[in-house]
């Protein structure tokens, strides 16, 4: 058996073994944070005297554990959450997967209760929006990872929005478990089919380099120019045989851009993994920066995660956390979408597309979007509790109104 065939195995075992340990339907969170001058709401750079290092510092005090790759502190993190950087100094709480929603919404208390006292002092302010409300991303500068160096490198040469969405964005991601290969693929294929949905429904980009975003889902346009090679919808999703294999065929035939060398990251460009490790096979961590080097909608690793919606204020993240609850851990529920809206990758990215131009006054497979979007919400109902279903109230309000976060913030 080739080296190629081996490392396949290794990551389809790697699949296999995450549908092992992780069958407990729990729901991780993490949501990232934009952090701005109380007056100015300019953004803070991770430098400076109460940069955003400062200020991981002073939260570090709460934590036992501090992440300081390259020299440089770059995170803290506890037993419940952690908190970390993206490239231009976005602050992302990361929960750990917890069954029940409330104790989520505790932990994000507890984050809240470290860090408010600091952001009051130093007059900044913590804000759960997709985009920086006033300065423009080519004007930020990137942490010091060599890890968003490399990468910024690279999307130079692949697409228009590789500085944008490094140094611009933030978001709010849900990751859920699955418990074999076909709840994989079910899970996997039914988070696209939902994805055009959801993204309108959490869309909270209502500027974007300083000026009105006057469209919708501004986060599709952006990611959908940085790197066709590992964003978008992964192909062949919706083929008879699409399982672990075909999306360990993708992983071997996409450019990881640089590699870990005894700790010092390599660049590597667009070298795709099979040509990289054509003679080596997979070490865990290999495996595990590889999948991290991958940007699709939706990511697989030892769990699945749905990285499409944008960041939103934290009573919209739960009532979101609990709508993937609600509709992922249906099985049936799934099942009956599928019959009902009979998706393949074209109508998706259609569907996408009239959502971009028309918002809640456009359509989803044939439906209405504001319409089709009750219906999910009061499917997922039947798998939540009484308080799990109250969180999808202010979801439940936009949605009768059919309007979106980034519209009530011009409001």
């Amino acid at each position: 058996m080739s080296i190629r065939e081996e490392n396949k195995k290794l990551l389809v075992k790697y699949f296999a073994d995450g549908g092992i340990r992780h069958c407990t339907e729990k729901i991780g969170v993490e949501l990232e944070h934009i952090i701005v001058d109380e007056q100015t709401r300019q953004s803070i750079s991770y430098y400076g005297e109460k940069g955003i290092a400062a200020l991981l510092e002073a939260l570090s005090t709460h934590f036992p554990w501090r992440y300081e790759p390259e020299g440089s502190l770059l995170g803290v993190y506890n037993d419940d959450f952690s908190i970390s950087l993206e490239p231009a100094g976005q602050l992302e709480v990361s929960i750990n997967p917890k069954e029940d929603i409330s104790l989520i919404y505790r932990i994000y208390r507890m984050f809240l209760e470290q860090i408010t006292p600091i952001l009051k002092e130093w007059g900044y302010e913590m804000l759960t929006l997709r985009y920086h409300p006033v300065s423009k991303a080519a004007d930020l500068k990137l942490i010091p990872k060599k890890r968003y160096e490399y990468m910024d490198r690279y999307f130079m040469n692949t697409g228009c929005c590789g500085i944008n969405m490094m140094r611009g964005t933030a978001a709010t991601q849900v990751s859920i478990d699955y418990d074999s290969e076909k709840d994989f693929v079910l899970k996997i294929r039914s988070a696209y089919m939902l994805m055009p949905l959801l993204k309108l429904l959490t869309d909270n980009t209502p500027v974007m380099d300083g000026e009105a975003y006057e469209g919708h889902m501004a986060r599709t346009y952006i990611w959908d120019n940085v790197d066709p090679d590992r964003t978008g919808i992964i192909p062949g999703l919706f083929d008879e045989d699409f399982g672990f294999e075909k999306y360990a065929e993708f992983l071997l035939n996409m450019p990881v851009i640089f590699v870990e060398n005894q700790g010092t990251p390599i660049y590597t460009g667009d070298q795709k993994t099979e040509e990289i490790w054509k003679e080596t096979l997979f070490g865990q961590e290999d495996i595990e920066h590889i999948l991290s080097m991958n940007f699709q909608d939706v990511r697989l690793k030892h769990y699945l995660e749905i990285r499409y919606a944008d960041s939103m204020p934290i009573n919209c993240v739960l009532g979101y956390a609990a709508l993937i609850k609600g509709v992922f851990y249906q099985e049936e529920f799934l099942k009956e979408l599928h019959k009902k809206l009979r998706p393949d990758e074209e109508s998706i990215r259609q569907t996408q597309k009239n959502l971009m131009e028309n918002g809640f006054d456009g359509t989803a497979y044939g439906y209405p979007a504001d319409k089709l979007l009750k219906y999910v919400m009061e499917g997922a109902k039947n798998r939540l509790c009484e308080s799990e279903q109250l969180l999808l109230l202010p979801l439940e309000k936009l949605t009768e109104q059919k309007k979106t976060l980034a519209g009530e913030y011009f409001e």
